[in-house]
């Protein structure tokens, strides 16, 4: 009886180390665990405050512009009015001045000048405006071979390169996408001045459309880059530097997004989704 009291003891005095070092590999275990937990929570946690901040920073431009759209469109409303007497007495005095070539040439030259200025008011007002687009089904593969089309009628040193598939249709106002992708091509072409290769793609991607609009030229300068979709910021010596901030304004308003990058000349992205859910 004693022996087997013994061998109990020693059975009992060999397992505790086993089960000391099941204990150890538990506890290792579930330590591993919660490190793993504890620096996805830190990746999840950098990622919001990522986020925040990106958040925090359009709001603020967003307050910017609108500030900046009611400035811009009360200037623009006053000027468009002397314009249109402006280029009103010009067309009257062309016709008076007919015979005299070196006063009709002068004429025209203000003619041209006006022409301009109402082109910057226009976007300028376009620019201010707060519109939510009207949704119905919109063809943008149609709109681009009508914009490239266009293009190549008029650009005769300029080649293009499209590429269109998948489902061709968006919710969102015509009219909208239309400036949109005509704006993206000018200043493609605008780019090459008139030596070089656009390209345009249309394709799916995740549940939207991807639009791609690029060209071989000498891309955006690196200063330029932060502001370029900033009213007023332009490279361009004519130009408004209101395109692409229109262009912006009008994707955000159809739920999209759009983006660049300098690949062998500029690159611009636009992110339509199928269905309109409103403006961000």
């Amino acid at each position: 009886m004693r022996a087997l009291k013994q061998k109990s003891h020693l059975n009992q005095d060999a397992l505790q180390p086993i089960e000391l070092m099941r204990a150890f590999e538990n506890f290792n275990m579930l330590s591993r665990r919660l490190e793993r937990r504890y620096r996805r929570l830190q990746v999840e946690t950098e990622s919001l405050r990522e986020q925040l901040r990106v958040k925090d920073l359009e709001v603020k431009r967003s307050e910017r512009l609108a500030v900046l759209g009611e400035t811009a469109a009360g200037i623009a409303h006053e000027v468009r009015n002397p314009l249109g007497s402006i280029k009103l007495f010009v067309s009257l005095l062309k016709k008076d001045l007919v015979e005299q070539p070196a006063a009709l040439r002068l004429a025209c030259e203000i003619e041209r000048s006006v022409n301009k200025l109402e082109n910057v008011v226009s976007n300028i007002l376009q620019f201010s405006k707060e519109d939510v687009p009207c949704a119905s089904p919109v063809n943008v593969h149609a709109i681009l071979r009508e914009q490239v089309n266009q293009f190549s009628r008029t650009e005769k040193g300029l080649s293009f390169e499209v590429k269109l598939q998948g489902n061709a249709f968006v919710q969102g106002d015509e009219h909208s996408l239309e400036q949109v992708f005509y704006n993206l091509i000018l200043n493609a072409v605008q780019a090459l001045k008139g030596s070089g290769t656009i390209f345009v793609s249309a394709e799916d991607r995740d549940g939207c459309l991807e639009v791609c609009v690029a060209d071989n030229g000498p891309g955006i300068a690196t200063d330029m880059g932060e502001r370029i979709f900033d009213p007023f910021v332009t490279d361009k010596g004519n130009g408004t530097g209101l395109g692409l901030t229109i262009v912006k304004k009008i994707v955000s308003r159809h739920g999209g997004h759009i983006s660049f990058v300098n690949l062998n000349g500029a690159s611009f992205t636009v992110l339509l989704p199928r269905k309109t859910g409103g403006a961000g």
